[in-house]
């Protein structure tokens, strides 16, 4: 219980201190900036998935069902297929580059935090999945949380750091130093000669099962990447900087879901459904639909009441004169995290297709709103259009969980 509160304080520290660092961007820096910023995160995030190719969604279920003597050479396996992602998709992202979606002056940063920011989420997936999450949100936190703190100090005391070069050098720093910090109990494996003995079926049965799971999480984060892409192209880049901002408050409420109250149940359900103990497997899924939503009001709220105090503040008037765009924001977040809870019961009992189905039609459903409404108008066109795609997925997931339910007995 001590450890629980302990890693739920530091996840709870974590969004405080990401909701801080948006505002603190939105004070320091001219919109355009945030906007880049907001195009450069988005851009990272979703690259990530085409490094990591999803390999997690086999590799950990796999690895949890095998003795830790093993670990060493399947995680080296792991490891090689990684780097071979890294020389496909890397070189790939200069096309952003040439296209001037990005500038160039940037692109050295921006492939390391790729880097970076894939391998910490691995380590961090993989601890979650041994169940290490106090270890795991140490990871999340500094990866998140404390290089933002030292940049908006060094911001505050010294104008020279408001710039977006030296936010990612920090943002770099960050990313490693969680790096170190989470390879404690892999140092603890036996790693003599575990890249001797690489395990190449194993991969390519990884990869069979990732890719259509690589389809259905490209088709969710597509939503929350091309959106900033096609915020700008119907708007301006200084009103992309207010939409940023929202939707890095936005974004801070499902870190908060996905680190503070899925994780804690997620892994249990996993290995309930494996040793079919579905009693145990029931339990823990009623306690991540009462904790989710217990939270999920309490997050929608908040980020609600804290936007209409704190926007208002800010000496750039673009952030207080768009509120009703801030709180369609967080009502099309919720919506998508509700979705979570049904699609963590999915994939602990492997109905990666319905996920899969349900993500797709989601992402669909979300592009030919966006092509109607873009004729009527520009400012609502991205958002409606994402609320609209959210609520499709959340509802195909809910279905499909209810009948899924019913095959497994938990209802009657």
């Amino acid at each position: 219980m001590k450890t629980r509160l302990i890693n739920l304080g530091l996840r709870a520290l974590t969004l405080a201190v990401k909701f801080a660092f948006v505002l603190a961007l939105a004070a320091f820096l001219p919109p355009e900036q945030v906007g880049l910023y907001g195009l450069i995160t988005v851009t990272v995030s979703y690259s990530i998935y085409f490094v990591g190719f999803e390999f997690y969604t086999f590799s950990t279920r796999d690895l949890v069902a095998r003795p830790r003597p093993e670990w060493s050479r399947l995680l080296s396996s792991q490891l090689v297929f990684f780097c071979l992602m890294y020389a496909l998709v890397l070189p790939a992202s200069s096309a952003l580059f040439w296209g001037g979606v990005l500038p160039w002056s940037i692109m050295g940063a921006f492939v390391i935090l790729i880097v970076l920011e894939h391998l910490s989420t691995e380590l961090m997936r993989l601890l979650v999945a041994i169940e290490r999450p106090l270890l795991a949100t140490l990871i999340i936190f500094m990866k998140q949380a404390l290089w933002a703190i030292c940049f908006t100090f060094s911001m505050w005391l010294n104008p020279d750091f408001r710039n977006i070069f030296d936010l990612l050098l920090f943002w770099i720093a960050g990313a490693f130093i969680s790096i170190l910090i989470g390879m404690g109990p892999l140092l603890m494996l036996d790693w003599k000669g575990a890249f001797a003995r690489l395990d190449w079926r194993w991969i390519r049965g990884g990869v069979v099962i990732a890719i259509p799971l690589l389809v259905s999480s490209i088709a969710v984060r597509s939503l929350f990447t091309f959106d900033r892409y096609a915020f700008e192209a119907l708007n301006s880049l200084a009103l992309l900087g207010a939409y940023s901002v929202y939707m890095g408050v936005a974004s801070a409420m499902l870190s908060f879901m996905e680190s503070g109250v899925f994780v804690f149940y997620y892994p249990r359900m996993m290995k309930s459904y494996k040793e079919n103990n579905m009693p145990e497997f029931e339990m823990a899924y009623r306690k991540l639909v009462k904790q989710s939503a217990l939270w999920l009001v309490l997050l929608v709220v908040g980020a609600v009441a804290a936007g209409i105090i704190v926007f208002p503040i800010l000496e750039e008037p673009v952030y207080a004169e768009n509120l009703p765009l801030f709180g369609a924001v967080v009502i099309t977040m919720a919506v998508f995290i509700g979705g979570y809870v049904f699609q963590y019961g999915l994939y602990t009992t492997a109905r990666d297709r319905s996920i899969i189905t349900a993500n797709i039609a989601g992402l669909a459903t979300a592009a030919l709103a966006l092509l109607i409404l873009a004729r009527y108008t520009d400012y609502w066109a991205v958002t409606v259009s994402m609320l609209v795609g959210s609520s499709i997925a959340a509802l195909l997931k809910y279905w499909k969980w209810h009948i899924t339910r019913k095959e497994l007995l938990l209802l009657q």
